[in-house]
């Protein structure tokens, strides 16, 4: 596992953003053709948390211990699905979240360090590469927290779905 840079947010320009973002859509055809199926066949949609394990339509998770990795989410991707996580975010009044941890399967690919994000105008940083799941792989996040309770670790990403599949449908 890498431990891996991040940028703040504020230390970025939109240009910088919108080919970030553009690095990531080029990451996920990247995938799909890996896989011998055709880019132009999908549709690029912004992530939402019930893509990736979450239960309702915003981040949120509730830490039972501090000071330890925890499972913040894990999914299954399915047939045809794709997803590329770019950046992270917290927007909760009082972060928890210290470190946060990227898995595909049983690998642990990344780490990243997220403390020094909270003293920032704008909580959220940029991955310094896209992280990308295909089809079949299991899509794992862990938290480190400093304390108990509930945070809204947020994640950037796009899902990558067959043109004409309605989001949410298997």
């Amino acid at each position: 596992m890498v431990k891996s840079l991040s940028i703040p947010a504020d230390e970025m320009e939109k240009s910088e953003w919108r080919a970030l973002k553009a690095r990531a859509i080029a990451a996920l055809q990247e995938a799909i053709a890996s896989k011998g199926k055709r880019p132009e066949d999908y549709d690029y949609i912004d992530l939402r948390p019930t893509d990736i394990g979450f239960s309702n339509d915003y981040f949120t998770h509730t830490y039972s211990s501090a000071n330890a990795f925890e499972e913040i989410t894990s999914q299954t991707l399915g047939d045809d699905t794709f997803i590329v996580i770019y950046a992270l975010y917290n927007s909760s009044p009082s972060p928890l979240t210290t470190k946060v941890r990227f898995w595909k399967g049983s690998v642990p690919i990344k780490e990243y360090y997220l403390q020094d994000m909270y003293i920032e105008d704008t909580p959220k940083k940029a991955l310094d590469e896209p992280l990308v799941w295909a089809e079949s792989d299991v899509l794992k996040i862990e938290g480190y927290a400093k304390a108990t309770g509930t945070d809204e670790l947020g994640f950037k990403g796009i899902i990558a779905l067959p043109k004409g599949r309605v989001l949410g449908q298997k």
